[in-house]
C-alpha cells in the first residue's frame, strides 16, 4: 500500500504541482515581488506538510490512497480510496486538506516564481477542485458512508476552519 502511495503521489500531485507549473513559468508574465517572493516558499512548505499528513491518514485510518473511487481500474499502481471514513488529523478542520494542500503548493510557486500563468492555473485549479467536490466526490461519500458522512458535513468545513460541535 505504500508503494501505491508514493505512486499515486509522483503521477497524480506530482504532475499537478510540478510539471504542469513548470510548463506555465517558461514565457510568462513576471510580477516582480522582490523579497515577498520567497514567502511563496512557506506556502509551497505549508501545502506540503497538508498532503503529507491527509496522505497519512488515508493509509493509517482509511485503509487506502488518495486514489479517487473512479480509479478503480488502476488500483494495482495507485491503490484505491480509502475502505473506512477518515475525520481525524486535518481532517477534523477541513473536509478537503489534501486539495487544500495542493492549492497551497501551487500559490507557493506562482508567489516564489513570480509567475502570472501559475498563479491563474492555481485559481482555475481551486475552481475544478471545488466543483469536484461538491457535485462528484461529496455525493459519492453520501453515498458510501451514509449517516456517518451526512454529521461529518454538518460540523467539519469543507476547506478549513473551526468545526462545530
Amino acid at each position: 500500500m505504500k508503494v501505491r502511495l508514493l505512486i499515486f503521489t509522483i503521477l497524480i500531485p506530482g504532475f499537478v504541482t510540478g510539471y504542469i507549473p513548470y510548463i506555465l513559468s517558461g514565457g510568462t508574465q513576471y510580477i516582480d515581488l522582490g523579497y515577498l517572493k520567497y514567502a511563496g516558499l512557506l506556502s509551497v512548505f505549508t501545502g506540503i506538510l497538508f498532503y503529507l499528513r491527509s496522505a497519512k491518514s488515508f493509509l493509517l485510518n482509511g485503509k487506502g490512497t488518495p486514489a479517487i473511487w473512479f480509479t478503480k481500474k488502476l488500483k494495482f499502481l495507485i491503490g484505491e480510496e480509502p475502505f473506512e471514513m477518515v475525520s481525524t488529523g486535518l481532517y477534523k478542520y477541513s473536509r478537503n486538506p489534501m486539495y487544500l494542500g495542493i492549492i497551497l503548493i501551487i500559490i507557493g510557486e506562482a508567489v516564489y516564481f513570480e509567475s502570472e500563468n501559475i498563479l491563474i492555473y492555481s485559481i482555475l485549479l481551486a475552481v475544478f477542485f471545488h466543483l469536484g467536490v461538491v457535485f462528484l466526490e461529496e455525493p459519492h461519500l453520501q453515498r458510501k458512508f451514509g449517516a456517518e458522512y451526512n454529521e461529518y458535513l454538518g460540523k467539519t468545513p469543507r476547506w478549513f476552519g473551526i468545526p462545530k460541535n
